[in-house]
C-alpha cells in the first residue's frame, strides 16, 4: 500500500536529480528534517510543532521515516529541542530518526 507520503517522499526523491531544495523559510526554533538517500541530502524542511511537540508530531515523524526506508533512504533531524529529542527517545524511535 502505498500512501500518500510515501509518494510525496518518491517524488521528491526522484525528481530532485542533485538539486538540493534549501530555501524554505521556517518558524524559528522549528526542528528540520532531512531527507538523505546513500549519505546524500535530497531535501530538507522545518518540522512544524517541533518546539512543543506532541504524538501527532512524532507520529508523522514515523511515517515519514518509514516511508523514507521503504525507499531506500532516511530521514534525520537538525536542531531538535531538547522535549523533541526526549519524547523521541520515549516512544523509541531514537534507532530509526537520525536526531545528532
Amino acid at each position: 500500500m502505498v500512501t500518500s507520503t510515501c509518494t510525496e517522499l518518491q517524488a521528491a526523491m526522484s525528481s530532485c536529480a542533485g538539486v538540493r531544495l534549501n530555501r524554505v523559510l521556517r518558524p524559528e526554533g522549528d526542528a528540520i528534517v532531512v531527507l538523505a538517500v546513500g549519505g546524500t541530502e535530497l531535501a530538507h524542511w522545518p518540522l512544524v510543532g517541533s518546539t512543543h511537540p506532541d504524538l501527532e508530531v512524532i507520529d508523522g515523524l514515523a511515517r515519514l521515516a518509514l516511508a523514507a526506508r521503504h525507499l531506500g533512504g532516511g530521514i534525520g533531524l537538525r536542531n531538535a529541542g531538547p522535549e523533541l529529542l526526549a519524547l523521541i527517545d520515549f516512544v523509541g524511535l531514537n534507532d530509526v530518526i537520525d536526531a545528532g
